[in-house]
């Protein structure tokens, strides 16, 4: 059997999403050296496989591919993005949907037999194949709040991927347990558990090493780092929350004088991201702490861990989970976490993170201080981290990975995937033809 691989058009850039595509092709490139099934990888842009190859996770009959030269995509002023106000679409019905007859030959003709897809941003249902894919979060119905997944006629064309990525794909994958539940929340009229599957996020560690003293020496002078910090990699979606770090930071400013700064990186790569970021930069200034809150941009994978090694600490007050990569990240390199007491926080940190109410500036001061001031706690949290992130084995991931698959070709070679509706019929000119 054929197996497309198939992935969203990001790039390092674009966090999370695209490290665990990456993450998963890493595991598929396991597989495949001793999988009974042929993967291909469908490429339907030719500067993908620059990313891939920059990304580490592009070889040739197992010999790596690495580019020579890097380039990455620079951030336009904040001013540039809000010129750009997306339109609002008119609402459609969700149940309807356009396939693609022709991409969908085109697969066929190519031996295609089963899609799997990386990143829930690709409608798998559009070509008529079976297909397999995650379901990061559903948040446009738990949290419509926030305008990334509300607004512009975003709640709209996320209500029609999810209706027919349940009603149609083969197997869905979540990350948690809760992932799991929320989708049966939401849409266990057309999907039942028999086809999803739990397959936790194994962090994009594989083969990070820590930094070295040359490379803490470098990134410290590269962005000039203060000697302690707090660290948050994060895009600046609204819901990532940077404003209540804000509000803690002023909070302990007031109640002790002491500086404690926060380092920010991530991207503002939309016009909501951009006008998120202008408002977070315009309260650093009116709390009068805009000298402890420093912005670095979108930074490259090289000097991540440099930043994480050299901060007091990750501090992740979103407000979207279940689960998140960041804490992961936080463990394998030796910091403390402070995340929010979300639904799914629990399930993923267990007693390894402080978890702190996500809409309380104070509790989340008081969590930065204790993490600030106390040596022996954060060691306590680091060394918990260590033993969570002990329970993530990548040979279980890859291996899970495998039985998922394994389990979607046999389900297509025997019949049990959802039915497409019949196909187009043939025009009269075609058929006189």
């Amino acid at each position: 059997m054929r197996i497309g691989i198939a992935r969203s058009l990001t790039d390092s850039m674009s966090g999370g999403v695209f490290q665990y595509e990456i993450v998963l092709l890493k595991a598929l490139g396991e597989l495949a050296k001793r999988y009974p099934e042929e993967f291909v990888y469908l490429c339907y842009n030719s500067g993908d496989l620059g990313i891939l190859a920059g990304a580490g996770a592009l070889n040739t009959n197992g010999i790596p591919v690495v580019p020579v030269s890097t380039s990455s995509r620079k951030l336009p002023p904040p001013e540039e993005l809000l010129t750009h106000r997306p339109p609002t679409p008119l609402p459609f019905d969700p149940n309807i949907v356009k396939f693609d007859y022709a991409a969908a030959d085109a697969l066929r003709s190519n031996g295609v037999d089963l899609l799997l897809l990386l990143s829930p941003n690709m409608p798998g249902f559009n070509f008529r194949l079976p297909f397999v894919v995650p379901i990061f979060d559903l948040n446009h119905r738990l949290q419509p709040e926030f305008p990334e997944v509300s607004a512009f006629g975003e709640i709209n064309n996320r209500e029609h991927y999810y209706v027919n990525t349940c009603k149609y794909a083969t197997l869905v994958l979540v990350d948690s347990e809760i992932g799991k539940a929320d989708v049966l929340q939401f849409y266990g009229h057309l999907v039942k558990d028999d086809r999803i599957r739990v397959l936790p996020y194994y962090p994009p560690i594989v083969n990070r090493a820590a930094a070295s003293a040359q490379d803490l020496a470098r990134v410290r002078a590269k962005y000039n780092l203060p000697p302690r910090y707090f660290f948050y990699p994060a895009q600046f979606w609204p819901h990532k929350n940077h404003a209540l770090i804000l509000q803690a930071i002023k909070i302990i400013a007031d109640e002790t004088h002491e500086v404690v700064p926060v380092i920010f990186c991530g991207g503002y790569w939309t016009y909501l991201m951009a006008h998120n970021f202008k408002d977070v930069m315009a309260l650093a200034l009116k709390l009068g702490i805009a000298d402890r809150v420093r912005y670095l941009g979108s930074v490259p994978d090289e000097d991540m861990a440099a930043l994480y090694t050299l901060s007091a600490g990750l501090v992740m007050p979103t407000f979207f989970g279940p689960t998140n990569i960041p804490p992961l990240e936080a463990w394998h390199f030796g910091r403390p976490v402070i995340t929010s007491d979300i639904r799914g926080a629990r399930e993923q940190n267990g007693d390894a993170g402080l978890l702190v109410d996500p809409r309380s500036p104070k509790a989340l001061a008081e969590a930065m201080q204790q993490v600030w001031r106390d040596e022996a706690f954060c060691a306590e949290l680091v060394a918990r981290g260590k033993r969570r992130l002990a329970s993530y084995s990548w040979s279980t991931f890859v291996d899970s990975l495998g039985a998922i698959i394994t389990e979607a070709c046999e389900r297509v070679r025997t019949g049990r995937t959802p039915s497409y509706p019949d196909a187009k019929p043939i025009p009269q000119t075609m058929q006189r033809a």
